[in-house]
């Protein structure tokens, strides 16, 4: 018996650009950080930082258009993922009944079952203590699904979706940008976990994100030489933002 699992994290945050269009003189110029205090290791003050760059630009309403091309991105990778295993699989017409919410698996699970699927429940756990929904496939031949089933699969993943992510603006782009080559980058550099340069201008990283191709870390391959613990304590030392930067 083969057991497929899959599932919904209970809480997820992925940053995407809105759009580049007018990237030109929106974003504002980049703030100094001539005179940005430092510690004796030379891990510059995050305080400081921050309140040299200012409040975070405001996340505005979700704009409809990007949300709906979200949206199809996500339908068209799901369908990537049946044409993987069945490509001459000939793709059905499925309309969005409603997205799932906190997590809820419950409508996507019933489609599955009606379909005929064997779907079986499952509660994740995670290191911190925190669970999450999913669910998995008990085939009783103890072989992968076929084509009917996932099709059938894909069919109710598209009725009942998870939530599109939320946008980050232009100006939320460089802001970000700011912050992690005014503090990031350097305290990580400071504590002996040098990461990549970025290789790019304020206004290219904006206006690519989340395509940017780089992004700072304490893992990088400059650093495999640090332990896990070092690794841990770098981390902690110089944060990414925290995940309600952008309200």
């Amino acid at each position: 018996m083969v057991k497929l699992t899959t599932g919904v994290s209970a809480a997820a945050l992925v940053l995407v650009l809105t759009g580049c269009a007018g990237m030109s003189g929106e974003a504002g110029g980049p703030p100094s950080s001539s005179g940005t205090a430092t510690t004796a290791a030379g891990v510059p003050d995050r305080q400081a930082v921050l309140d040299a760059l200012g409040a975070p630009p405001a996340s505005g309403p979700p704009d409809p258009a990007r949300l709906a091309e979200l949206r199809q991105e996500a339908t068209d990778q799901r369908w990537a993922q049946v044409t993987q295993q069945f490509p001459d699989a000939v793709r059905p017409e499925v309309a969005l009944v409603h997205e799932i919410e906190g997590g809820d698996l419950d409508p996507l699970t019933a489609c599955l079952r009606e379909a005929g699927l064997p779907v079986v429940d499952d509660v994740g756990r995670g290191e911190d203590g925190s669970t999450s929904q999913g669910y998995s496939f008990e085939m009783p031949d103890g072989g992968p699904l076929r084509e009917q089933a996932e099709l059938a699969s894909y069919r109710c993943d598209v009725m009942y979706p998870g939530p599109v992510t939320e946008t980050l603006t232009v100006e939320q782009a460089a802001w970000l940008f700011d912050y992690l080559t005014m503090f990031q980058l350097p305290c990580l550099e400071a504590l002996g976990a040098p990461s990549t340069e970025p290789g790019m201008t304020r206004e290219e990283f904006a206006s690519t994100w989340p395509h940017q191709g780089w992004y700072p870390s304490a893992g990088s391959e400059s650093s495999r030489g640090l332990t896990d613990a070092e690794v841990d304590r770098v981390d902690k030392a110089c944060p990414a933002p925290d995940s309600n930067t952008f309200g």
